[in-house]
């Protein structure tokens, strides 16, 4: 990378303590990882949450996913700080900009994540969708769930809630319009099932 400063160490890779070594390896792998975890996490939430798809009778909402990418360039600052230490080069200056890359890119992740959920809301409302907070797993750490027929937004057990999320993920692949007759046999049904 051009804005890296890429200068030969005197300390060899080669001459670590084993302990060292293994750390640099294992390291470079873990932080290779994460850049692709995050990269897939941010491209989910792009495609899921803000370029949302109005077929779906079904939506949960994760405004905090997308902004993910703001943390990308730390992970793989990190690598190429390990691939430096691992051909001999200096990578003080490598670990010093990925420390001041977190310290902008973790105030940012909360604004964007701020705004992201704020545009999704209105977006999902401008589409019709309807929030529905019977089908959350608990008040503060499950998404928001948004629906396109607000008449298909029962009162349900939260135990009840996974199988009410598989029922319209269902009917989101197969794209067909869930029905609030069937709605309510399926929850009778499982409601039966349980003992409930």
């Amino acid at each position: 990378m051009l804005f890296l400063k890429w200068e030969k160490s005197r300390e060899k890779f080669s001459d670590l303590e084993f302990s060292r070594r293994l750390t640099v390896y294992f390291g470079v792998v873990l932080f290779i990882a994460f850049t692709f975890v995050f990269v897939h996490a941010a491209y989910t939430g792009f495609v899921d949450y803000i370029f949302i798809n109005t077929n779906h009778y079904y939506i949960y909402e994760y405004g905090y996913v997308a902004p993910l990418i703001l943390f990308v360039p730390f992970p793989l600052l990190i690598t190429v700080a390990g691939l430096q230490k691992l051909i001999n080069y200096k990578n003080e200056r490598t670990f010093l900009l990925a420390v001041k890359v977190m310290f902008v890119a973790i105030p940012l992740y909360f604004i964007f994540s701020i705004i992201c959920s704020f545009y999704i809301e209105a977006n999902l409302k401008n589409h019709g969708y309807t929030y529905c907070s019977w089908y959350k797993y608990s008040p503060t750490r499950s998404p928001d769930v948004w629906l396109k027929n607000s008449e298909l937004c029962l009162k349900v057990h939260h135990y009840v809630v996974l199988d009410v999320e598989e029922w319209f993920e269902w009917h989101n692949e197969q794209g067909i319009d869930p029905q609030l007759d069937e709605l309510k046999a399926f929850i009778a049904k499982v409601n039966k099932e349980q003992g409930r």
